[in-house]
């Protein structure tokens, strides 16, 4: 099955994003070790997220005249968001409820 170039395009964009995610994710799980570390799952989504927040909100809030997410800097900026979420995804599963114990 051929794609047309357009396609193919997305699909490599798509495919660099969730690579640039995973690697953001796994630096933040680096940077804030804990005893139970977050599901493979969890590290990827947190890591996606962070490097579309943090350059969103970077180019936002800073309105720089060039920037580019996927530089060292954007690399920083995503990490750091990706270190904020991975400390509320933590904050959350403290007051997750525990099964009671019977008996």
């Amino acid at each position: 099955m051929e794609l047309s170039a357009d396609a193919q395009s997305w699909l490599n964009l798509i495919l660099v994003w969730i690579g640039f995610g995973t690697v953001v994710g796994f630096m933040a799980s680096l940077f804030l070790p804990s005893k139970k570390p977050p599901t493979l799952f969890a590290s990827l989504v947190i890591g996606i997220t962070g490097s579309c927040v943090g350059p969103v909100a970077f180019v936002f809030f800073l309105e720089p005249e060039y920037f580019h997410p996927m530089s060292p800097i954007g690399f920083a900026i995503s990490l750091l968001a990706a270190i904020c979420l991975l400390m509320i995804y933590r904050f959350v599963l403290l007051f997750e409820r525990k099964p009671e114990k019977k008996g």
